[in-house]
């Protein structure tokens, strides 16, 4: 059986609807599903069902409603316990509990998918009024979460209209306004992602007498003023290296991401630095290097974001929106990444640009066939 409160509330077995009864008696059910597996005394129902002053017959009839309500979810207990009742239940086949646990692990599109509407839709009172709009407020939050996954994996063009109409609901949200100007970027609409700030800036020195927090500023910095400088993070090439035409060869064809990969000792880094520095008037916006060694590629993304001159107060806190930044910076740029010892695809594809104008080498003692099958890299095995 599954219960669902976003949207109408309702219940369903299998795909079959369950007849819970009248509007009143769905309340008392709400709450006891908001408060699974939990407790909930009578002098609390009762307030969160018929407010602060409920009439006299409201307690004969909570007992009637939970009675019908047993007779309704056959199967599913309903007990009275300790002054009050429980519903017991798995609290994953309560849409609200489970997108709760979603959003929590870090899994926003599917926490997304469960909202059908708004929360306890049709059920009245100053109680569901409340939970109402602080489940607005999770709901926006997993929606920006969403957005920055959508951002992060390249969905720019695609988001454009959808985080228009959302800016225009809700416009003086700098983490939404922060998302309709990457993608903007990220589509190539560099101007208009210029004249939002600048109208952004405008009413939120009119209407809040606020200037737009450093995350804005640094990415409209960005825009405005190219900076004169390009990170240079490769070592030193190997001195005395020689050989490897073939692979330096398969190196030379195109492509965005390559992985070299082989045994300890095979010259996996020596091969990559030897054809990076040869190959580096190519990316004249730089070239970033990292010795990963089992490093948190969150870690990673934040020292590439300052290396491309962010300032760290301007790096925002959340993982996705922080590698849709990173995607961002690097969206009109041609650059070069070494990504040395990656231990996993894992730990690499957080670090992938979203442009082909950048190039991607990978060395490894694993095969990566995640980034072969999925991302299209091109394997060079030693």
């Amino acid at each position: 059986m599954r219960f669902h409160l976003f949207g109408p509330p309702e219940v369903r077995r299998g795909t079959d609807l369950v007849d819970v009864g009248h509007a009143r008696q769905l309340s008392v059910l709400a709450v006891l599903l908001v408060d699974v597996n939990q407790v909930v005394g009578v002098d609390k129902l009762l307030s969160r069902v018929w407010g602060d002053a409920p009439p006299r017959q409201a307690k004969a009839a909570l007992y009637s409603y939970v009675s019908r309500l047993r007779t309704a979810l056959d199967g599913i207990p309903i007990v009275r316990r300790s002054g009050g009742y429980v519903l017991e239940a798995d609290p994953a086949s309560i849409d609200l509990h489970h997108f709760r646990t979603l959003v929590a692990l870090g899994r926003p599109a599917e926490a997304m998918a469960l909202v059908r509407g708004e929360p306890f839709e049709g059920l009245h009172g100053a109680w569901f009024s409340g939970l109402r709009a602080t489940l607005a407020g999770e709901i926006t939050a997993a929606e920006l979460d969403h957005t920055d996954a959508r951002l992060a994996a390249g969905e720019h063009v695609s988001l454009v209209a959808e985080l228009t109409a959302r800016t225009s609901e809700r416009p003086l949200d700098e983490r939404l306004a922060g998302q309709l100007m990457r993608a903007l970027i990220g589509a190539g609409q560099r101007a208009d992602a210029v004249a939002y700030y600048s109208r952004l800036r405008d009413r939120l020195a009119d209407e809040l007498g606020l200037d737009p927090g450093p995350a804005l500023r640094d990415l409209h910095a960005s825009l405005v003023q190219r900076p004169q400088w390009s990170p240079r993070q490769l070592p030193p090439a190997p001195a005395d290296f020689a050989g490897m035409a073939a692979e330096l060869a398969a190196l030379d064809l195109e492509g965005p991401i390559v992985t070299i990969t082989g045994p300890a000792g095979t010259g996996k880094t020596r091969l990559a630095l030897h054809w990076a520095h040869e190959h580096a008037a190519d990316y004249p916006d730089g070239r970033l290097f990292v010795a990963l060694d089992g490093s948190d590629p969150a870690d990673v993304v934040r020292e590439f974001i300052i290396a491309l001159g962010t300032s760290p107060d301007g790096i925002p806190p959340e993982p996705h929106a922080q590698t849709a930044l990173y995607r961002t910076l690097l969206a009109d740029r041609r650059m070069l990444i070494v990504l040395d010892n990656a231990a996993d695809t894992a730990q690499v594809v957080p670090l992938l640009p979203g442009t082909p104008r950048c190039r991607v080498v990978v060395t490894s003692r694993e095969r990566l066939p995640g980034l072969v099958t999925a991302h299209g890299a091109r394997p060079i095995v030693l």
